[in-house]
């Protein structure tokens, strides 16, 4: 496949003022069928596509808060403030449909204040999309508060009424908030037994139980003490480590049905037995037997992967099935975490992303165990140099082959920042360039010329991939520390896609959180999954997006549904965005 390159377009567009949508030449959703496709394989395409920057400045955000993600302003005086360490680790964004219109819209965290955690406040910030594709924000309609240091957002319907709710993570809070409509939200937290006190990150919701309500896993990271300050070999206040603080143990929450909704099963499943330094997090069914198992990326200490055993408890089994570790059996410092069929067996592969120093790690599964391929695949030298969190694979220029993205940003000063963009001296030494690879059938590769993803040079830490201008690929949604959040819409030019929205019939039809698509092209078969949780802090939207090249028909739709159920669903032209409710296509052949 030759090597496409990608090029950038800079346009810092104030989303006040509105920016239109990328034309939308796709059919409305449908289940449409045609004549199968000729059986010719087509040739390799090349494909152009450049991304549209679009700023989210401070006019954009409401009065009270500050931008999310952006604290370029100087930091207070006050020392034990300034190098707080869970300010150095938030914060995440998310795209979700929150009020059912079919636009997806924005989900950011935003500081109000720079102070020590007992006395920091936030507000989670909502961006409704408009039918122009200009966003308009809704945070204090929504009015979702958090006290301490804000982290990550996890988005799930976990009270199957159809209306998308969140939970909010971080230092000192873990807040849940029941979607109510128009941007309306209740916090149910009260109730429930989230509040433990600890440093909690990334979140994903889950039906590990199969009995079709969404329950909730929450990564917590180490037992920080905000009085202990730290120092870099210069002697120099720094950040921490968190090989300083004791680990913890994370916690997984079973959703009852009814309210109060969770009650915590973190000791009965067998969660609490291991502690780590919890970041990321994704739920998905590694070993293909149709329960959702549990990968945790764990920071300095060996990551977890929590089996189900289809009784409500889980064992740990990442050293046994090849996940724990690099290929040299050395524990690495894991932030985010991404899923995609590299390989093109219908099973989902693993990348993580590491410390700068460490190469990220490609892990393709093998039947339930996984093979470290980082060096095969082209991964190491294009991300050794870099401190990674958010991740995610999608087919960015619809040639068939997943892409991979990371966003960087470090948490160990160096002496000099890459081409500072700002006059905000605290970053410097901090910022770092941001990766995009191309997917081939067998490797990443870096692509010639210059993208305005990978020029971004920023103290990043969020990331949710989506098709938020629904145009048909897959756009890019980026929160930093040191500057405010980008919005990047990638404009493609030629090739053919199709996004499915797997839904339950019943549970409000809902999300359907777990299942397995899987479409038939050509007499080649590509697999996506809907998997709780991914990159860092952040939550992706809930579509499967398929490159399909040239290809403009897809013979035939399967679906592994959360229960264990498969379903054939007839093929479809391509280009067109589908929503498939449980219950309506053919039971599959056993």
């Amino acid at each position: 496949m030759k090597l496409q390159q990608i090029t950038g377009l800079l346009l810092a567009i104030s989303l006040l003022y509105g920016c239109r949508p990328a034309t939308d030449n796709s059919s409305p959703d449908s289940s449409a069928t045609a004549p199968a496709p000729t059986a010719k394989t087509p040739p390799p395409v090349t494909l152009q596509h450049r991304f549209q920057r679009i700023v989210l400045p401070p006019e954009q955000q409401s009065a009270t808060i500050t931008p999310a993600g952006n604290n370029s302003t100087q930091p207070p005086n006050n020392d034990s403030a300034r190098w707080l360490f869970p300010r150095i680790m938030a914060g995440g964004c998310g795209i979700a449909d929150l009020n059912q219109d079919h636009l997806p819209d924005l989900i950011l965290i935003g500081l109000t204040s720079t102070e020590l955690p007992e006395h920091a406040t936030s507000l989670l910030q909502i961006l409704q999309q408009q039918p122009d594709g200009s966003f308009q924000d809704v945070s204090q309609t929504a009015q979702l508060a958090f006290t301490g240091i804000p982290g990550g957002i996890a988005v799930g319907d976990f009270d199957n009424d159809g209306l998308s709710d969140l939970c909010l993570t971080g230092f000192s809070d873990c807040r849940l908030y029941r979607n109510l409509g128009n941007f309306h939200f209740a916090d149910v937290t009260a109730a429930t037994p989230l509040r433990t006190g600890r440093w909690s990150t990334s979140a994903a919701f889950l039906d590990f139980d199969r009995d079709g309500h969404l329950d909730l896993f929450i990564t917590n990271y180490v037992d920080y003490d905000p009085t202990h300050h730290c120092q870099d070999a210069a002697g120099r206040l720094d950040f921490c480590s968190p090989s300083v603080f004791p680990r913890t143990t994370d916690r997984l929450f079973r959703n009852t049905g009814t309210a109060p909704w969770f009650e915590d099963v973190s000791a009965t499943s067998g969660i609490t037995r291991l502690r780590g330094a919890g970041l990321g997090v994704a739920a998905a069914d590694w070993n293909n037997d149709g329960w959702i198992d549990i990968f945790v990326a764990n920071d300095g200490h060996p990551n977890f992967l929590w089996i189900n055993q289809q009784n409500g408890t889980f064992e740990e089994e990442a050293v046994l099935r090849g996940v724990a570790a690099d290929a040299a059996g050395q524990s690495q410092g894991s932030m985010g975490v991404a899923v995609a069929d590299l390989d093109g067996n219908l099973l989902p592969d693993l990348v993580v992303t590491n410390l700068d120093g460490e190469s990220n790690s490609v892990c393709l599964n093998q039947a339930g165990s996984f093979q470290e391929l980082s060096s095969a695949w082209q991964m190491d030298s294009s991300s050794w140099p870099f401190t990674g969190f958010g991740t995610a694979l999608a087919d960015l220029n619809h040639d068939g082959y997943t892409d991979f993205v990371a966003v960087h940003g470090r948490v160990r000063r160096q002496t000099a920042s890459p081409e500072s963009p700002t006059a905000d001296t605290f970053w410097d030494g901090y910022r770092e360039q941001q990766l995009l690879l191309l997917g081939h059938n067998d490797h990443f590769e870096k692509p010639d010329g210059v993208d305005e993803f990978s020029s971004l040079v920023a103290v990043a830490r969020g990331l949710a991939s989506g098709d938020v201008d629904n145009d048909g690929d897959i756009d890019l949604l980026i929160t930093c520390l040191d500057q405010p959040s980008v919005l990047l819409k990638n404009e493609m030019s030629s090739g053919h896609w199709l996004s499915i929205q797997p839904r339950l019939a019943t549970a409000g039809q809902r999300a359907a959180t777990g299942a397995t698509v899987t479409i038939t092209t050509n007499g080649q078969s590509h697999t996506a999954f809907l998997i709780g949780g991914g990159s860092y802090q952040s939550t992706c939207a809930q579509n499967l997006h398929f490159g399909l090249g040239n290809l403009q028909q897809v013979d035939q739709i399967t679906i592994r549904w959360p229960d264990g159920m498969e379903e054939v669903f007839p093929g479809c032209p391509a280009d067109q965005r589908l929503s498939l409710l449980q219950g309506t296509g053919t039971p599959a052949a056993r």
